[in-house]
């Protein structure tokens, strides 16, 4: 399954970066936190320079590529590599550098499929988010707010400085279509919660 190629591929990178120097974030850890969405690539944030991530990961046979961004312009460099041959079975994945402030002591280790993950903290990946912007980054924030109200508060606090963002929040979170988006979540899950109940015989 590619749920579990992703998992596999996770638990390889924070092998080899070391723990408590890296963290799951992006697609993965939005669904570890309950919103299940489909994802193709592996995201790891670090808290140390990309040069050491790079070294760890060729120590562990695994090459990278160093994209370099333009600071003007907001951009940042990180690493770049793929896992497994080429093919519809390889994973890419992303090694990012620390974009906002995050506690290593906060990140949260979850098991999957029989592998241990670290997965950065809600509200670190919420800055995280609030730090991207985009469209899907923004519309991630407004489901996972709407399937936990008491992120709101947090939420309306990190994103105080950054008024055109929250205002696409607050849209996203008012509109309809979020609502329905996040009512099939909450269904799916009470379906999947419930335990099957045998059915009668027919007599005859």
């Amino acid at each position: 399954m590619a749920a579990n190629r992703l998992v596999r591929a996770s638990a390889r990178l924070l092998r080899a970066l070391g723990k408590g120097d890296a963290a799951i974030v992006g697609g993965m850890a939005v669904n570890a936190y309950g919103y299940l969405r489909a994802t193709r690539d592996v995201d790891v944030i670090v808290n140390l320079p990309l040069a050491e991530a790079r070294r760890r990961l060729e120590q562990h046979g695994i090459a990278t590529t160093l994209l370099r961004g333009d600071v003007r312009d907001g951009d940042f460099s990180c690493l770049k590599g793929v896992l497994g041959r080429p093919g519809p079975m390889a994973v890419p994945f992303d090694i990012l550098p620390p974009l906002v402030p995050l506690d290593p002591t906060l990140f949260v280790e979850v098991l999957v499929a029989g592998q241990t993950l670290v997965i950065v903290d809600l509200p670190g990946l919420l800055r995280l988010k609030l730090r991207a912007g985009g469209v899907k980054d923004l519309y991630d924030i407004a489901v996972l707010v709407l399937l936990r109200p008491e992120l709101r508060t947090d939420v309306d606090s990190l994103a105080a400085d950054k008024p055109v963002e929250l205002g696409r929040l607050r849209t996203m979170m008012a509109d309809p279509r979020t609502h329905d988006a996040v009512a099939e979540i909450r269904r799916q899950e009470s379906a999947t919660r419930r335990p099957a109940r045998p059915r009668a015989r027919r007599k005859g």
